[in-house]
């Protein structure tokens, strides 16, 4: 990997983790998910650092290829977040589900 690339992709991972600080302290996003991103970019910021480890690990995996093997991955890491956030929209659909009717009982109960 060429070093200017690799210092281009060191400056990203940087300026990712700052806006993940930035809005985990505004409080856009939860700490659960900035640990997610947090842990997904210093995944990527060891294998930039060190690019003969995808290599070694791709070929003891069976692929022909590095990028092949990052990009499935990517694509198991990207199910597993939708699937959390599934998780977590189910979880609040039952909330508000619940809210909305603990306030209808409450608002049959006040025009009483």
């Amino acid at each position: 990997m060429n070093l200017h690339l690799r210092i281009f992709l060191i400056l990203l991972i940087i300026l990712g983790m700052y806006l993940i600080i930035k809005t985990i302290s505004k409080k856009n996003l939860s700490m659960k998910y900035g640990m997610y991103w947090s842990i997904i970019f210093l995944f990527f910021l060891i294998l930039i650092i060190f690019p003969n480890i995808i290599e070694y690990i791709a070929k003891l995996c069976g692929f022909k290829e590095a990028p092949n093997m990052l990009f499935l991955i990517a694509i198991f890491i990207i199910f597993y977040i939708i699937f959390r956030l599934y998780i977590t929209i189910s979880k609040l659909q039952e909330i508000n589900k619940c809210l909305v009717q603990e306030l209808s009982i409450f608002k049959k109960e006040q025009k009483k």
